[in-house]
């Protein structure tokens, strides 16, 4: 293994040990229950010597009576350490399992989100599902493999040269020869197992794509193409276990040969007539089951490394994860009481280093109590601006400022606090309608509030039309709702946050126009003393706004209200006689 490979397994260990230390009271227990579970087991083997020697051939029934009770006793103790052992484990793995999740779920709420962008879901995903449960599972299996077979071979080889050392030195050749096997494999394991996590994260990629697009799927005529792509991708995924599997499978047999090399052996010497004369029918006997008796736990040695490597490995991509960089928040200051103005100065922006800009020396003021409309073509930077504003993105410093403070000084959660979003790509829980209109806002809702908004947001008819009313399901991101249904339902969040800016990011778009009136009717009502930006598409909708902006290649190009932008015969003029005709 390079000295890369060997730095990381020790930092992946180092890592992993805050998460086993909790558990160490469960594990302590479960490594004194192994221990006794692997001298009753193999114990039980030297016990064969004077059943034959004592029992047998001197025609002892004192011997076979004691020998009964002997072996009842021995396995109601074996038992109880079994239990004792697996429940432990069992219990200490579950735990780091949740420890893990946890973290990773609450490090997910607090990553920024151009990381999200930057990644596949479904790999994000099975670090969740798959990742975790193969970091406990993997190394707490082979923990308890590691004890308790090792105590198994270690009773065993006590007893063989206990009854006969001069047989049982030839089983030393076997310890130097499995090591040096253990260690040639381990970097393919290592190597294969990251190749299967991938593999596992394109499989649940590609099954949520399947799901979540099903619709967009058959209404394509796609069926046989994804089929076919994950077909792909799921023989990738079984070619890398086989690949794991055929190197587990090629150790075991090594393992046993070198093992019947050394049974073998014993058997010669056994031939010598100096050893042969002192060995007796009870002591042979022992030697010869004690020797293949090590057989198995030998071979399940074997197996322990690709589980550490699996473990590892899953482990290494967890805590990479973990030690990716939060969005900064060091702001200090709480939003104000009062909202006066957000003002933008000279804006630049650009999604990364090697993307184009979006926005190009943009300047534009939104005073408190208006409503603004920003219009333009797709790719002019309207919703980045929306994201600019909450912080979805940081924009560069000294740049954006509300009540003349820039908007960095401000604490990330108040600042978020300040807005409500709702835009074309509703997202909802899978709860009840009361849940998803309550969602998102942290003071105590009375019946009365909860009532007023459900009016105002045109939604009684929907509510009163369903069995369980408020406390009715609406399934997966409100599958059993309308378009126009679920937006409705965010403008009523939005209403109970009652908070001084709101922003609807083509809310209406892809609406009916029996739905978007009553939107437009909702939205009047929710704008009401609040500061409104509306990114828009159908220029008929935002007619009524204060200011419009119209923008082209991230840059501000006219400004007004609809009647003075239709004299000047601009941009504006042209967009909105286009949509018109």
């Amino acid at each position: 293994m390079s000295s890369e490979n060997q730095t990381a397994t020790l930092d992946g260990v180092k890592r992993l040990l805050p998460y086993f230390k909790p558990q160490k009271l469960f594990i302590a227990v479960g490594i004194v229950s192994l221990c006794i579970f692997s001298l009753v087991d193999a114990g039980m083997i030297y016990f064969i010597k004077p059943l034959i020697d004592d029992g047998l051939n001197q025609a002892n029934s004192d011997v076979l009576r004691w020998a009964a009770l002997f072996i009842i006793l021995v396995f109601l103790i074996r038992g109880i350490a079994s239990f004792c052992a697996s429940y432990c484990m069992a219990y200490a793995g579950t735990r780091i399992t949740y420890e893990l999740r946890q973290q990773l779920f609450v490090k997910y709420q607090y990553l920024p989100q151009h990381f999200f962008d930057q990644q596949q879901s479904g790999h994000l995903i099975a670090k969740v599902t798959y990742d975790t449960e193969q970091v406990s599972q993997a190394l707490l299996d082979a923990f308890v493999v590691l004890i308790r077979e090792s105590v198994i071979v270690c009773v065993l080889l006590a007893m063989m040269f206990y009854a006969s050392w001069q047989l049982s030195l030839i089983f030393l050749i076997i310890g130097p020869a499995i090591a040096m096997l253990i260690k040639y494999v381990s970097k393919r394991f290592r190597k294969i197992s990251k190749a299967l996590q991938n593999a596992m994260g394109d499989i649940t990629k590609a099954t949520e794509q399947a799901i979540s697009g099903h619709q967009e799927i058959v209404l394509n005529q796609s069926e046989q193409r994804l089929i076919e792509q994950f077909a792909h991708t799921n023989n990738k995924n079984r070619h890398q276990a086989m690949k794991l599997a055929a190197t587990s499978a090629q150790s075991n047999p090594v393992v046993q040969w070198l093992a019947s090399l050394a049974i073998a052996a014993v058997l010669l010497l056994a031939s010598v007539d100096s050893i042969l004369s002192t060995l007796t029918t009870g002591t042979f006997t022992l030697v010869l089951i004690a020797i293949g008796s090590l057989l198995k736990p030998l071979k399940k040695l074997t197996t322990i490394n690709p589980k550490i490597q699996r473990g590892l490995v899953a482990a290494n991509s967890i805590f990479e994860l973990l030690d990716h960089p939060i969005q900064a928040n060091t702001g200090k200051l709480p939003f104000p009481a009062q909202f006066e103005s957000l003002n933008i100065q000279n804006l630049n922006f650009s999604y990364g280093i090697n993307s184009s800009t979006v926005l190009h020396q943009l300047n534009v003021r939104f005073e408190a109590g208006k409503t603004y409309a920003l219009v333009g073509a797709s790719g002019s930077g309207k919703s980045t601006l929306a994201k600019l504003l909450t912080r979805l993105y940081d924009a560069p410093d000294q740049q954006m400022y509300i009540n003349n403070q820039a908007i960095a000084e401000y604490q990330l959660y108040s600042l978020r606090q300040a807005f409500s979003y709702v835009s074309q790509n509703i997202v909802l829980i899978d709860d009840t309608i009361a849940n998803n209109i309550t969602f998102g806002c942290h003071q105590p809702i009375s019946e009365q509030m909860l009532k007023q908004v459900i009016d105002d947001a045109n939604l009684t008819s929907l509510i009163a039309q369903l069995p369980q009313g408020l406390n009715s399901q609406i399934g997966e991101n409100g599958k059993q709702l309308s378009g126009g249904q679920r937006q409705r339902i965010a403008i009523a969040r939005a209403m109970l946050r009652n908070t001084p800016i709101i922003i609807f990011d083509e809310a209406t778009s892809a609406l009916d126009n029996h739905s978007e009136a009553q939107i437009q009717q909702a939205i009047k009502r929710l704008a009401k003393d609040k500061t409104v930006i509306i990114i828009a598409h159908r220029l008929s909708t935002i007619v009524d706004a204060d200011e419009i902006l119209v923008m082209e290649q991230g840059q501000v190009v006219e400004q007004g209200d609809h009647q003075t932008l239709l004299k000047n015969q601009g941009s504006y003029h042209q967009l909105f006689y286009q949509q018109a005709s």
